[in-house]
């Protein structure tokens, strides 16, 4: 896992495919060899946070110092300058976000998305955002459906979740009940995701079409009035020390590193495709590019009602935590007057919530310039049916308490594009569906595979649900704009078990 590089690997042209050294290894695995599940032991979502787990930090060996002094070599005077007017932009963004609060949030309708008609100013919002509220994807009474079967669902077996205790569970290790996979492969939902997937750009050698969503099987939530047991600290999904250490993804920020922020274009997929999220194997690791995670809401609730939180200043606030290792104060709690520095004032190297195994956790005391007492915003009231996406970085979290009437109930769907590796995830998942197991990314064990009411191939609502799960060839549609190859590649690597288990 040392992969230290220099700044020449920062410039290095094939990255954009995703072919860096640093990643051979992995993507030979994916693109030309049917992976093998490596059974994880069994768990909960407390797993993914170091603050939850209980898992003691430790300090990062010698070699994170020398990742820092090779990304950063040569542009120190850039960086410190970039830094200041970093810091200069984040007084003006994050008193805007605390005086605006939630009608910050775009609010797009469904019927604008299904119509073409969504305009300029709105997709511009989200892209500077990172998040969105989508209403109406799914009709108020099918989405009232879903969670009335789910119920009955989650009280007829005994589901593990978090936290342990039955009475007080929130979110429920359950992924294969007839509503969840009735509400992925719902045409809407679908559509949804791949109109949000398109805020990404790719260039022509990427094997990537963001018009094809996979669907990525994720858990339920249900926040009961009076909760505080799920509050999520804030963070960022996909990896900790991996944003830094692996060659890929650290090229997503290349320019950051360089010490020019305002050219850091966080829609460009190059290098993301090929970053290795989960290089410690971690026990609540995402193995898959998510371009949003998403949730579609299938009871009321908002503000102060156990919802989720997030920090909508997606580009200067990325270029900071990114930056965050590299600074230190001059003088202890002044906002004023950091310098650029390889260590942090307690000699150690990155503990600034980045910790091998675990998410990206953010807090006041190690990033005070994103102000996240006054910028962790909730989303506004939605109903049942409505979505919400934030973007692969951006900062979330859920509130303390859940103080309204009902429960907060949502299914976790994220945005999943078609590519090569995340088809070979599909394939597996769709293995564990069938066997009624957890997907692979997830806490092991035998799930629900004993469950003679979970959910079969039937349940999967449209052609396009049962290609998202890898149980039909991906066709190519009229939008596609990518070749016949990449659609070609895919359907050699998810067929491998569809005439086995299906005919």
């Amino acid at each position: 896992m040392n992969r230290l590089i220099s700044p020449n690997c920062l410039k290095c042209p094939t990255l954009r495919a995703g072919k860096c050294a640093g990643t051979a290894k992995r993507l030979l695995a994916t693109e030309s060899s049917p992976l093998t599940r490596k059974e994880k032991k069994e768990g909960d979502i407390s797993s993914v946070f170091s603050s939850f787990s209980g898992r003691k930090i430790q300090p990062l060996s010698e070699r994170f110092h020398e990742l820092k002094r090779n990304l950063t070599t040569g542009f120190e005077e850039q960086i410190q300058q970039s830094w200041d007017d970093l810091v200069e932009t984040l007084k003006v963004r994050t008193e805007e976000v605390a005086s605006k609060r939630e009608s910050i949030i775009p609010q797009l309708d469904f019927s604008d998305i299904q119509a073409g008609n969504i305009a300029p100013e709105s997709v511009n919002a989200i892209r500077c955002t990172g998040v969105a509220v989508i209403r109406g994807v799914v009709p108020k009474d099918v989405a009232k459906g879903y969670l009335s079967d789910m119920c009955q669902y989650l009280a007829a077996h005994p589901f593990k979740g978090y936290p342990s205790d039955a009475e007080k569970k929130v979110i429920y290790e359950s992924y294969w009940s007839r509503s969840q996979v009735k509400a992925r492969s719902h045409p809407n939902m679908l559509a949804t995701q791949s109109w949000m997937n398109q805020l990404y750009s790719a260039d022509a050698d990427q094997k990537v079409d963001l018009t094809v969503p996979l669907s990525y099987c994720d858990r339920v939530q249900i926040r009961a009035p009076g909760d505080q047991t799920f509050a999520l600290p804030p963070h960022v999904d996909g990896g900790g020390v991996e944003r830094w250490e692996d060659c890929a993804y650290n090229h997503v920020y290349r320019n950051i590193f360089q010490g020019k922020w305002k050219e850091y274009n966080q829609w460009d997929l190059t290098g993301r495709l090929g970053a290795d999220m989960n290089m410690y194997d971690a026990p609540g690791g995402c193995s898959v590019f998510r371009a949003f995670q998403s949730w579609l809401g299938l009871s009321r609730h908002g503000p102060q009602q156990g919802t989720l939180v997030v920090h909508p200043i997606l580009q200067p606030s990325t270029a900071y935590w990114m930056l965050r290792p590299f600074f230190e104060p001059t003088q202890k709690g002044s906002l004023d007057g950091w310098k650029f520095s390889l260590d942090d004032e307690e000699g150690n190297t990155f503990l600034h919530g980045a910790n091998p195994g675990s998410a990206q956790e953010h807090t006041p005391d190690h990033h005070p310039h994103l102000m996240l007492n006054e910028t962790m915003i909730p989303y506004p009231t939605v109903e049942p049916g409505d979505t919400i996406f934030w973007s692969a970085d951006t900062i979330h979290g859920t509130e303390s308490n859940n103080t309204g009437d009902n429960d907060a109930s949502v299914f976790y769907i994220p945005s999943v594009p078609l590519t090569p590796s995340n088809a070979q995830y599909v394939a597996q998942q769709r293995d564990a569906f069938l066997k009624g197991v957890p997907p692979p990314d997830f806490p092991g064990g035998l799930g629900e595979s004993e469950f003679a009411d979970r959910a079969q191939t039937g349940d999967v609502q449209s052609e396009a649900g049962r290609m998202a799960m890898g149980l039909s060839p991906i066709q190519p549609t009229a939008k596609s704009n990518k070749s016949a190859n990449l659609i070609r590649e895919v359907n050699e690597i998810l067929p491998s078990t569809i005439i086995k288990l299906l005919f």
